[in-house]
């Protein structure tokens, strides 16, 4: 898509007939950056592209690191948000029975695997993370009541998950499925590599967010081709400017959506793009290298160190733990670590020095008791009559 259709698009909406107000559109690098502040503070209604009896469904974000952030899908986007599962290696047919552990509270990724499954007539089951009603151990049981053939999550809670089976006794693989699709989190090659091994099948990525919509799922290499038909990714320095191919700099997405289209969003995401050199999976569109967040990369004695590094650091340990988290102390990495498994703490801390480049001291913590995983439905029905 050209420029001109990004800035067709963004014209219907009241937010940016005023921002672009007086602004050469002829120019497109003086087309200032949308930001996150902005989408905070605007009225939910003046960034709608189309009228609001043309939208089929509304979500934020979730609001943790400030106001929450408005999006809206009309009927149009929701199939195109379909597709961007539907055409990528997955291979998503009528034939699979998705397992969606995704919550459906306002957040996007569950409606998108519903909407995939919906549009190729697959089978669907909702197991809400955020519901009471199926905590992991329930999970575990419906797999083995069901069969299902994609099991669709967050990448922390398939290690979760797929602890919770081992304490109650399940094989991996499990028989049928073939597949999980993980997304709201940054995954390295390393920590992908590392699920998969856990789970004994592919993992497919499944990149983008509440704002901008599902934008890219990884193909059978682990590569994020920039294959969507109306979106529009530059990189850029801290001054805006565009910097060379093969150089991460910060993500400006633009969108064609049509119930909420984006011209020059500035995620904070830090990315890259290099050139696809003839990916066996036969898609030749550049590729997108994920790094996380900005705010989430650290920086120790003037060394940034990026959450896609901490992740290749972690899952490339000789024992990686079940759970981990780190915390910035005098200068240096405290790594608070749930090992299930006797470790040598002294060698970890050893390895992991070397493989982040700084110093880093282990702690050893339960941060999620083991026990807790295989617990019971908390929510049932309000019961009328005591027994």
């Amino acid at each position: 898509m050209n420029n001109k259709f990004f800035i067709e698009k963004a014209l219907k909406s009241k937010f940016y007939q005023k921002k672009l107000d007086s602004i050469d559109l002829e120019n497109w690098n003086s087309i200032p950056f949308t930001t996150k502040s902005d989408l905070r503070n605007v009225s939910p209604q003046d960034v709608l592209g189309v009228n609001q009896r043309d939208i089929s469904t509304y979500h934020e974000t979730s609001g943790t690191t400030g106001t929450p952030t408005p999006s809206w899908f009309s009927h149009n986007d929701v199939k195109q948000e379909a597709d961007v599962l539907i055409r990528s290696d997955l291979k998503l047919t009528e034939n699979d029975l998705i397992l969606n552990r995704f919550p459906f509270a306002v957040a996007l990724p569950a409606f998108i695997l519903y909407w995939a499954a919906n549009k190729v007539k697959a089978g669907h089951i909702g197991v809400d993370q955020w519901s009471k009603a199926t905590p992991l151990k329930r999970v575990i049981e419906i797999i083995n009541r069901t069969s299902p053939s994609i099991l669709a999550l967050g990448p922390t809670e398939a290690v979760k998950l797929y602890q919770t089976g081992k304490q109650m006794g399940q094989q991996y693989p499990i028989q049928g499925l073939r597949a999980l699709v993980l997304g709201g989190e940054v995954v390295s090659p390393a920590r992908k590599k590392y699920i998969e091994k856990l789970w004994g099948i592919p993992v497919y990525l499944l990149f983008g967010s509440t704002e901008t919509g599902g934008l890219f799922v990884t193909c059978q290499n682990g590569h994020y081709h920039i294959n969507h038909p109306q979106v529009k990714v530059e990189v850029v320095d801290d001054n805006g400017d565009l910097v060379q191919p093969n150089t991460i700099g910060n993500c400006v997405l633009s969108s064609g959506r049509e119930g909420m289209p984006l011209l020059r969003y500035y995620n904070n995401d830090l990315v890259e793009i290099r050139k696809a050199n003839n990916c066996s999976c036969g898609d030749k569109n550049d590729i997108l290298v994920h790094y996380g967040r900005k705010d989430d990369a650290i920086t120790i004695n003037t060394k940034e160190i990026k959450l896609y590094d901490i992740q290749e650091a972690v899952y490339s340990l000789s024992q990686v733990p079940f759970m981990w988290k780190m915390r910035i102390e005098n200068g240096s990495i405290v790594f608070i670590s749930q090992y299930l498994i006797e470790i040598d703490s002294k060698s970890i801390q050893k390895e992991l020095s070397t493989l982040l480049g700084v110093n880093v001291s282990i702690e050893l913590q339960d941060i999620i008791p083991i026990e807790t995983l295989t617990e019971k439905p908390a929510f049932g029905k309000y019961s009328y009559i005591e027994y």
